[in-house]
Parts: structure tokens; sequence; C-alpha cells
């Protein structure tokens, strides 16, 4: 079968487009029409208790006013289910490990993990650990979802992705399809780094790994006692990152062909993919009141990741951000206080290698003895094929990830994601309610245990940082290798409390912000500050918040929703100037050393000198990088600007006899490897070379097909900026194009008055094909222009497009 490859060009659709027939492309937008779900009128829902009235903006934000709490969640549910069904489908799916029953043989490896993933302790006290009427919140909110996929089928609407995807939702949602482990994983996991440097130590060395692989704060690294190197099996690193990093491919449904990549859950800390958040005390800001600005990354997609809605029921009034499948907002403000946050990379996973029985492979070493793995028994089904039985096979260490028979060793990961109240984002529930920041920090404590940044202001001027995370304390280790289980020498000696983690309410220097970085020299220079990680991201981002912030003078909401555009690069104000002294004969090599050098180092998108300097950058990563590494090492990628940076500005004897001449020549060749592929790219004249016709970002939908691209397909964004900007907006492949990862949801909070805040998604709120908000919102987001996020009574009412009342 014709299958239509994911990240097409732009000829190539528009060739696509012109041999659609329109017909079949009328006969579409007609079908997906008509299973729009209902949003005006009067609608029965049964399992609500009382009506429930749902008010949709102008920009798709449901606003959602119930009587009690039940309903409040039920409706989210239901609402969610209407605005997303396909996207919520795929996953529950993947946090379930269903999805080879619908998609094939190819996913039953991603199932397998799913299943690893999954939480086996008491569901009572991990339903509590996030809210008191935890139990009430999750099955109303499944329940919800349930009905709005019931109502579908009974009223023949489901969304025609499921025509195109070859089958239905099922009404399946349970309280504990909302805990999965699945989502979680991405911001926690850091097995594959210790992977990778274990292998690295293997090929190259201590000392050169140390060089290469840079640890935040620096820390000697130490093989831990009684590793075997030889143990750690390159598989590892594979079973490690597919599991964030895979391609979604559909099975032709006859007659339509279609093909598609990921757009759940996301790679992980090293891909860098990072956030940016700050806050704003009132001395420096136009208002005389804190001013709270966020804006996470993940993966560019289409369905979006995240989903704004607002809930209002006797004790809730909170608007944000979430994802589609959970409940509450893990984003937001109430009517007292405002968060964002930012993952701050905690080491919160430790890879264990056990010695198994020859005889026995359930049998594990542990302190001189033979112990039996405890093991469940996971039965997957399976598209097309006989369904699978897998066994998860549990040590004292945590559930297996990898088994090596040929050398009688395991790998078990412990991982705070197992813990009661492991979710890396339902602790949000409990702060949706606070009022002021001894009520919130008090919550922190309770239940948010992936590690984050967050930053905090409320409405009588209080503005603050807290940080906080599980973190487990290794009394003789440091977490950056795996570690040998059978002699018990590396177990976790409990967590610090989260009420010793570094926080602080109302600074002297008057804001406070964080981006993936280690923020603690700069926030609390004097404090001892817990290992959280050696694995933080590039500091640039936030080097550059911390320069635009501290300038003396007062900022606007508009000035902070600008900050979140800047796409001034740090990193290019290092490299660039190393051009001074590089000559050349080519006169097209000179004229790109001379825009480069007359530059204003803005990443902007109408930029030439931006383009030139990106795929500059691109090239010099390998040249540099191979006069580090030694020649019994190749294909190395993991690339870090910081070393490129120390490397370039410092060449030392690995460069030669003469290392700044030899770095000198270096940087010529990486630019003449630079022009010839933005040649090839976008042709000879270098006037055309601009940033944003390059880097762009494509909301492709994994069903695209030629009968639905008219309807589906949504122009791309030309964009500015990189992954050191703040305006991140790195690349997910290595040509340096398209844009693959960037902010997910943005706002910014105004404590003063809720209703000049501003917010942005992308591409839409709703994702249904057919939709008038699936994609409406994609052209703001790449122009970076806010529309108002609406929370008090009167402003929803001026803002309102569509009413409906839910009735029981």
């Amino acid at each position: 079968m014709n299958k239509i490859k994911l990240r097409m060009s732009i000829a190539t659709l528009l060739a696509t487009l012109a041999c659609a027939q329109p017909a079949a492309a009328s006969d579409f937008a007609e079908r997906a029409k008509a299973t729009q779900p209902q949003h005006e009128g009067q609608l029965t829902v049964a399992g609500l208790k009382q009506p429930v009235e749902v008010v949709r903006d102008k920009w798709g934000i449901p606003h959602i006013y119930a009587k009690n709490t039940h309903d409040l969640f039920f409706a989210q549910g239901f609402v969610a289910a209407q605005d997303r069904m396909w996207n919520i489908e795929l996953w529950r799916r993947n946090a379930e490990g269903k999805l080879a029953e619908v998609l094939g043989p190819e996913y039953v490896e991603r199932d397998r993990f799913a299943r690893v993933m999954k939480y086996r302790g008491d569901w009572d006290a991990e339903f509590r650990k996030y809210h008191p009427e935890g139990p009430v919140i999750f099955k109303a909110f499944a329940d919800g979802v349930n009905t709005a996929i019931r109502l579908a089928l009974t009223q023949n609407k489901i969304p025609v992705e499921f025509e195109l995807s070859g089958f239905k939702p099922e009404p399946a949602w349970t309280p504990q399809t909302l805990l999965s482990r699945m989502p979680v994983w991405a911001i926690t996991r850091n097995a594959s780094s210790e992977v990778a440097r274990a292998l690295a130590v293997k090929s190259m060395g201590l000392a050169k790994t140390a060089e290469v692989m840079i640890t935040d704060p620096p820390t000697p690294l130490r093989v831990p006692e009684g590793l075997d190197l030889n143990d750690i099996n390159p598989n590892l690193l594979n079973i490690t990152r597919d599991a964030s990093d895979f391609d979604f491919k559909f099975k032709a449904a006859a007659p339509t062909p279609k093909i598609s990549q990921a757009f759940l859950p996301v790679r992980g800390p090293e891909s860098g993919i990072g956030s940016n958040n700050w806050v704003v005390g009132g001395r420096k800001t136009t208002t005389g009141m804190p001013l709270l600005a966020n804006d996470p990354h993940r993966e560019v997609q289409n369905p979006a990741l995240r989903y704004w809605v607002h809930l209002v029921a006797p004790g809730w009034n909170v608007i944000g951000a979430t994802e589609p499948g959970l409940p509450g907002v893990t984003i937001g403000h109430n009517e007292h206080v405002a968060w964002g946050f930012t993952i701050l990379n905690g080491d919160q996973q430790d890879l264990y290698v056990e010695q198994t029985d020859p005889t026995d492979a359930n049998r594990y070493r542990y302190k001189g003895e033979w112990r039996t793995m405890k093991v469940d028994v996971e039965q997957i089904a399976v598209k097309g094929a006989p369904s699978e039985r897998f066994e998860v096979k549990t040590t004292i260490h945590g559930p297996l990830v990898y088994e090596d028979a040929a050398r009688q060793r395991a790998y078990a990961m412990r991982w705070t994601g197992y813990e009661t109240g492991g979710h890396g984002y339902l602790g949000s529930l409990g702060l949706m309610q606070t009022r002021n920041w001894k009520e919130f920090t008090a919550k922190v404590e309770n239940a948010w245990y992936g590690h984050h940044s967050l930053v905090y202001a409320d409405t009588k001027g209080n503005y603050g940082y807290v940080s906080t995370g599980l973190t487990p304390v290794r009394p003789n280790w440091d977490g950056l290798f795996p570690v040998p289980g059978h002699e018990g020498k590396y177990e976790w000696a409990g967590f610090v409390p989260t009420s010793k983690l570094p926080r602080s309410l109302n600074g002297e220097r008057g804001f406070y912000g964080s981006a993936n970085n280690n923020v603690f020299p700069s926030i609390f220079p004097n404090q001892k500050v817990p290992d959280f990680t050696f694995e933080y991201l590039t500091p640039y981002r936030y080097e550059r918040i911390v320069e635009v912030l501290s300038q003396d003078r007062k900022f606007s909401l508009q000035d902070l929703s600008r900050l979140q555009g800047d796409v001034a690069s740090l990193p290019a104000r290092r490299l660039v100037p190393l051009l001074k002294n590089v000559t050349s004969d080519d006169p097209k090599l000179r004229d790109a050393i001379q825009r480069l050098l007359q530059w204003d180092y803005n990443v902007d998108a109408d930029s030439v000198a931006a383009a030139i300097y990106e795929y500059w950058l691109l090239k010099l990563n390998p040249l540099t990088y191979a006069k580090k590494l030694p020649d019994s090492v190749r294909g190395y990628n993991r690339y870090d600007i910081r070393r490129l940076i120390q490397w370039l500005e410092q060449p030392d004897a690995d460069f030669g006899a003469n290392p700044n001449q030899e770095r000198d020549r270096i940087l010529l060749t990486a630019l003449e490897h630079a022009l010839a592929n933005l040649s090839k790219l976008a042709g000879d004249d270098p006037s055309k070379w601009t940033w944003g016709s390059i880097h762009q970002a494509r909301f492709t939908h994994p069903l695209v097909t030629p009968e639905n691209a008219p309807l589906v397909h949504i122009p791309p964004v030309p964009r500015g900026g990189d992954s050191q900007t703040i305006q991140l907006t790195g690349s997910a492949r290595e040509s340096g194009a398209d844009q693959g990862i960037g902010a997910s949801v943005m706002f910014v909070f105004d404590v003063q008055d809720w209703d000049r805040s501003v917010g942005l998604n992308t591409p839409g709120n709703e994702s249904q094909i057919g939709s008038p908000h699936y994609a409406d919102l994609a052209e703001a987001w790449g122009r970076n222009q806010p529309f108002p996020i609406a929370f008090g009574d009167k402003k929803v009412k001026e803002v309102a497009l569509q009413r409906v009342t839910l009735k029981p």
C-alpha cells in the first residue's frame, strides 16, 4: 500500500493537494463536520448529579461551572473527551500498554515497557496522596470520559480520526488509567545517561569521559566499586531511550493509507527539551504587583500536548493548562495564587545490575543468598497476531527492564515513580485550592514528587521560588553509573524531606526564574543544596533571563510576554567573535564571515546571519569533538555546547602543535560545509537564506492523507530562535532544519487583575479534525501574540462563543 511520509516537504504537500480530488476532500469535510460534538444547547449526560454549564470561549477554552466536586471533574473528563477523543484514546493505550491491540506487533515492546512502568502499590493510598478527595476526583474524571465515548458511539458521532485509524474508542477508562507512570518517565529518567556514561568509560576511559560528558556541579567520575563494565550491554541504551522516542506507524486501514509518528510521551531531559519560568516582584513591575510567566517546552506536535481549561465549583476556581488525559490543571492560577514550573532534571532513577541464577532466571543473588523475583503476568493483545504473555519480574530494587541470559545478568530499575504519589504532575490537585505561601509549600511537600522548579505569586503581593521532588539519599555513590545489586552496598537511605529543599520568598533581587539549569548557585549562593542531579541543562536561557530582568526598570505584562519570544543567543556572542582573525580567499566565505561579525546575535526568523550561524554551529560540533575523541569512538553525538565553547576559546594540545591555527581551520571548514549545506537546501542566493524560511514548525497530523489534507494540513510556521534561546525552538533532527521542540503552552499571569493575563497554546485547544479550534492558534503562536485568558464571570461572558448545559 502507498504511504504518505510524516515530514513531507512543502513542494510534496502542494503536489499532493493538487492531485487530491475536490469531491473526495469535500466528502471528508462533511463527514468531519457531522461528527463534531454538541457544544450548544442542552445535553443529557448520564452520571451527573446536578446540571453543569460549559462555556467555550473564542479560543476554544472550556469554562466548566459545576455545583459539586464530583460533577466538576466528571464534566472535565466528559469535555476533554469531546474535544480530544482520538488524542486521549491513544494517550490511554500508551499509558496502559495497549497500543499493539490496535497498531500491531511492532508495538509489543512499547506495551511491555508500559507494563513494567505500572504502579503496583496501594491504590487507595495513591488516590488520596494527591488530594483528600482523590478517590472521587479520579473516578469522576474517568467516568466522564467513558460517558462521552458511549454517547459518541450511540449517536454515531465518532471523530473521523478513528475512521482513518481503523479502530474505535473504548469506554475503558479507570481511575488507575489517570495515574499511569508513562508520562512521568519522560521527565524523571536518567537511566539512559547512566548506561551511556558507563559505555563511554568502557570505550575511552574515565579521564576522557569526564572531559567530554559534563557534570554540573562538577564532580569526579568514579566507577562504583564492584561494577563490571562488561556487564553494561549496549542494548540497555535502546531500552531506556526507545521507551520515550518512537515512531507511531499506523497500518493502512483500507482504503486510506496513513503513516505517522509519536505525539504522545516525549523524550527525556538529555534531548534538550526544556522550559522557562520567572516571577517578578511588585517593585520591578508597572502594576506594583507580581507578574508570573511560564512556557513549558515539549515536542511540537499535532494534536497538541497541552489543554487549557477553567474549573469552577464550590471550593474550586482555577484556570490553567493540563494534559487532556489528566484531571485538574498542572500549571495555572486560582483566585489567590499562581504558579508555573520547569523540570529540575533531578536524578530519580538508578539502574541495578543483578546476578541471576544460571539454573533459574527468576532467582537473583542478594547479600549472599538467592532470592526469588516477584512475577506479575501480563497478557498483551496484538492486532493481527496471537496475544503475548509477558512477565514483569521484580527484585528488591525494582522491576527488570532487561535480561542478559548469556551473562546471567538482569537489570532492575529503582525509580521514585514507583512510590506512592509518584506521578509527576497530579500533585497540582492540592495546589489548586491553596490561598497563600504556607498552604502552597505544604501541598508541594505532600505529593509533587517529580523534580521541578516552581515559581509562585499571590494576590497579597508575595512572590517566591520552590524546588521540589522526591530526592533519594545515596550514602556512598552519586548516581552517575549503574550499580551492582548483589552485595546490597548501593541502597537508598530514604529521601530528603521536601521541606529541606531550597525555597525562597520575596528575595532581594526582585525576581526568580529557572530554565532547567542549576539555579541554586544563583538563588542560594550560601546554602548547601542536596545533590538533585549532575545533569542540568545548559545555563544560557537562564543567564539571558537574569540579564534582562536585572535591568533597572519596571516590567509590564507585555514586556514579559515579549521576553518569552526573546531570541538573543548567548553562545553566539562567544563563538562568532572567534572569526575575527579568520581569513579566506573564497569570496563566499569572506561574505559569510562579514555577515556573522556584523550580526547582532539575535536568531531572528528574517535573519540570514542567523541561518549561517545555525548551520555553522551544526558543522562545528563533529569537527571539534573529533579532536577530543579517541579513534576508537565513532558516531558520538552527545554534543554539549558548553564544551564546544570551552574547547574553541581555549584550544589545547589535542588541537595539534599550533592549537589556534588548527582551531581557525576548523572554524573555516565548518563554515564552508555550512554554506554548501545552505546552498543545497535553499539555493545559491544568500539573501534568501533567512532562518525562518528554513527553520519552521510543522504541525503535521499523524493521519494526513491526500483526501483529507485540505482540512487537516496546517501551514508551516516560520520560527526564530534555537535550542539555547529563551524562545526555545530546537530542531528534532541533525539536519538543523525544522523546529522539533518548543513552548507547548505559554502564559503571563497578572495577580492584580487576573483578566489582564494572556496565554497561548498550539496548534489549537481542541484537536478533533474539523473543529474551528483545531489549528486556530498556530499562527499567533508563531508570532508570539497571546490571547487574553478570561477568568472572571464578566470577562468570560464577553469572550463566550458557545454554551451548553449538561443535564443529569
